[in-house]
């Protein structure tokens, strides 16, 4: 036979195969082209070399005559690969997750007598470990909960072992740990304080040194009994042999999860101490820090425990630890985790970051009433917090809950952008606002409300100015809103007048400016008839502006921002309540520059009330003794009209005691705004005594006095040197709950050094001796004794107190002087015939 001839495409074919020979049979396609065709059988020839070689669709067959070619079955296995090479295309990179499917393995309806009969569906369930839930909780004596673990145990326990062997081997040691848990469940009993010992450092190095000394067999298979010979006689001593013990390179997984979840269970609902809590803390951390990651995970009891004993600082270091080792962790117990960050101001970006973090947890809705909860704990602050910056700042996390999918209505962003206002943290608002308007939220009245009167309890003139322009914009104006604007211009002004020392005559000035501006505001908006019933002469006299008058500083500012108000048409033009009446009211009665025209007001008042005037007799049923309250404190202001004050206080008094009250005109009951109102302008005037007897008056009327009204009394006593007195009245504050404020401080503030250092030294002196002093009344009645010394048991000091109090005169002596004090028709008597 001839060597053949080999091309050199033959030659790359024969190099495709390495040592092993091909399979199946191989052919030069030179050779096909030389060698005759035999015409005892048949040759099939590819189309490919066919056309090649010019040979006929048809082939000769032994008898000479032609037959069909024999079908393409090289042509027929290309088409199918082909077809499977559309099924399955290339990979692009991107990881599936994996989601197993049930088998129909038929276990289901398998009874389980036995530990075999549990193998062997644990076997086969094929990981899917959900279908045999009903099994084991029954066959192991589980809770719920319980049961849902042993799934997740099991999970861990059996994934990726595909040897059957290895498998089995594991799930009987499993097994004869979960019989002896089962056991141990039934016995659990609530240990005792004394019984509960958790070791100390010296036993837990004898028994690590003890232990190290064995082998590595011995410890494997002892581990397990030694610890549930703990569990079943006492639970306590578990932690110092886990610490001692405990490498996770041999140590199963689940017996040291069961051996945590009894102790704790162990436990109950008791009140542990707090040693107990901080060494079971210490106990989880060692654990979590001494194991790989996705080696143990917890109870989720377990967790929340812990995050209900630990502070706020202990809680992030359990978190970060359970994130190092890759806890998996329920959206459920991630939002305990959330709240207890929300409600502390240094820790609200973690929480924040977990809310962020569960938007895409299956499950989880953000809007949902708990976590709607936590998100309205996150972006609230406490009264002592300061407002942080930063990621911290409430805007920020208020916009990173908006990025998680947070859906805030009205009501509870009006509550946000109220709870800074009050603070005075009026920019963090309008930032809530400007996220407001970017997501789509259209604001309404409530809205413009709060950031208006945010502005006036901060008297930020660029606020005002902004939401004035915001209103026009929208125009929204509405009886609360114009309110709230002339609240602010009246605030402005008390406040300015409080914080120069000004002369009454300049004060005075600026009231008129401030009642006139607000007069002018008022009949752009509101109806001039029912104001123009309070008043004695015709309000269009103040609607013309002299323009060369210069205005005062605070108030040109706050024309400025209003001076592009536009008056409503009149038939547009609102009708005013009785908080705008008031306020009115208010304004008009502080501009007035001496007595006679208050009393020609008052008069006029009362007038109107008896005659049964719908507007005055609504307002006094609507704001109750406000109206009264406002006439006490200005007849207070000058010493002409203190008498007329103590009228109206005991007219109110007396009508209280009237067993019936049918009479409109006659004045409500007087409220502690009222006597503090009352003491404050009786101070003002210099009348220390009627000061303590309208105390002993409120007292007996059964009216409580609230901090304001005990800081009156605290800053009356040091300015008459009665500081032992003063000392008292703190201690009474402290035993009965009132908390001292700022006015407290400065009343303490204002006097002179001396007078200061012998306060704290009575304070620290008062403190030791702890006198009960809670009853108010026996305070107020001690108090008021001061005044009814007599002369021989007065100090040469409070004896020029009263000389100087009472205007001594020259050649009379201190009893001549305490006599006429007491039988004087002096406003001090007055207040004594309360």
């Amino acid at each position: 036979m001839s060597t053949p001839y080999i091309c050199h495409r033959c030659v790359a074919r024969l190099t495709r195969f390495t040592s092993k020979p091909p399979k199946h049979s191989f052919q030069f396609h030179t050779q096909t082209a030389v060698a005759p065709i035999s015409r005892s059988q048949s040759v099939w020839v590819p189309e490919e070399q066919r056309q090649r070689l010019g040979i006929d669709d048809d082939f000769p067959t032994s008898n000479g005559a032609n037959r069909p070619r024999p079908p393409p079955v090289a042509n027929t296995q290309k088409a199918q690969y082909n077809a499977r090479a559309k099924v399955y295309p290339r990979w692009d990179g991107q990881l599936i997750k994996f989601v197993p499917r049930r088998r129909p393995l038929g276990i289901d309806g398998l009874p389980v007598e036995g530990s075999r009969d549990m193998k062997r569906k644990v076997l086969g369930s094929f990981g899917d470990y959900k279908v045999i839930y009903g099994d084991l909780k029954a066959f192991y004596g589980l809770s719920h909960q319980e049961t849902r673990h042993t799934i997740v145990q099991l999970g861990r326990l059996l994934w990726g072992r595909d040897a059957l062997e290895e498998a089995a081997m594991r799930l009987d040691l499993y097994h004869d740990w979960k019989s002896n848990f089962k056991g141990l469940l039934k016995d659990l009993k609530s240990p005792t304080e004394e019984s509960v010992d958790f070791g100390t450092s010296s036993d837990e190095r004898i028994l690590k040194d003890m232990w190290q000394r064995l082998d590595q067999q011995k410890r494997e298979s002892l581990w397990p009994q030694m610890i549930l010979s703990i569990l079943r006689t006492n639970p306590g001593t578990l932690p110092s042999f886990l610490q001692s013990t405990f490498q996770s390179s041999w140590c199963p997984s689940y017996i040291l999860e069961d051996s945590l979840y009894i102790l704790f269970q162990s436990f109950g609902e008791k009140n542990i101490s707090h040693t107990k809590q901080q060494q079971l803390l210490e106990l989880v951390m060692f654990l979590l820090e001494n194991s790989p990651p996705r080696y143990m995970c917890l109870e989720q009891m377990i967790i929340q425990k812990l995050v209900s004993w630990l502070s706020t600082a202990q809680v992030l270091e359990l978190y970060e630890a359970l994130k190092t080792v890759e806890h998996p962790l329920h959206w459920n117990t991630l939002l305990h985790f959330a709240s207890r960050f929300a409600q502390d101001a240094v820790y609200k970006v973690e929480a924040a970051q977990i809310l962020h973090s569960l938007r895409s947890s299956r499950g989880f809705d953000i809007n949902s009433p708990a976590a709607a909860s936590v998100c309205t704990t996150l972006l609230n602050l406490k009264a002592e917090d300061r407002v942080p910056s930063d990621e911290a700042a409430p805007d920020e996390l208020f916009k990173m809950l908006l990025d998680a999918g947070f859906h805030p209505n009205l009501l509870g962003l009006s509550a946000l952008m109220r709870n800074f206002c009050v603070r005075g943290r009026v920019e963090v608002a309008w930032n809530i606002f400007n996220l407001l308007i970017q997501r789509g939220i259209q604001p309404d009245v409530q809205v413009f409300s709060i950031l208006l009167s945010g502005a006036k309890h901060a008297l930020d003139i660029e606020s005002l100015q902004r939401i004035v322009n915001v209103i026009n914009a929208s125009n929204s104006w509405s009886p609360y809103l114009v309110n709230d604007l002339l609240g602010f211009i009246y605030q402005s002004n008390e406040f300015h007048n409080k914080s120069g020392k000004l002369s009454r005559t300049h004060r005075k000035r600026n009231c008129e400016v401030a009642w006139r501006l607000m007069v002018q505001i008022y009949t752009k908006f509101f109806r001039l008839t029912p104001l123009q019933k309070l008043t004695l002469y015709p309000l269009e006299n103040l609607l013309v502006t002299d323009a060369k008058k210069q205005l005062p500083t605070h108030l040109s500012q706050v024309n400025r921002s209003t001076a592009t108000l536009a008056p409503l048409p009149d038939r547009l033009l609102m009708r005013p309540d009785s908080t705008t009446l008031t306020l009115m009211f208010k304004a008009h009665l502080r501009s007035m520059r001496n007595p006679r025209p208050l009393k020609v007001y008052y008069h006029h008042f009362i007038n109107l009330l008896r005659k049964g005037d719908r507007t005055v007799v609504n307002l006094v049923k609507d704001r109750g003794n406000m109206i009264y309250n406002i006439f006490l404190r200005d007849f207070l202001q000058f010493n002409a009209t203190v008498k007329d004050g103590l009228q109206i206080v005991r007219e109110a008094i007396l009508a209280t005691h009237r067993q019936s009250n049918t009479n409109a005109h006659q004045p409500p009951p007087p409220s502690v705004h009222t006597y503090t109102i009352l003491m404050s302008g009786l101070r003002n005037s210099r009348h220390p005594q009627g000061v303590i007897t309208a105390l002993n008056t409120m007292i007996k009327e059964g009216i409580t006095p609230n901090i304001t009204t005990w800081n009156v009394v605290i800053g009356t006593l040091l300015k008459e040197n009665y500081v032992w007195e003063a000392v008292k009245v703190m201690q009474h504050l402290e035993q009965v709950g009132l908390q001292a404020n700022d006015r407290t401080v400065q009343e303490i503030t204002s006097i002179s050094y001396p007078k200061r250092k012998r306060v704290a030294s009575l304070v620290e002196k008062l403190g030791e001796k702890r006198f009960d002093i809670k009853d108010q009344r026996a305070l107020a009645e001690s108090l008021l004794r001061i005044w009814k010394k007599k002369p021989s048991q007065i100090s040469m000091r409070q004896a020029r107190n009263i000389n100087r109090q009472h205007g001594g005169e020259d050649g009379k002596s201190v009893g001549e002087q305490l006599l006429k004090a007491s039988s004087s028709e002096q406003i001090t008597g007055t207040t004594a015939s309360f």
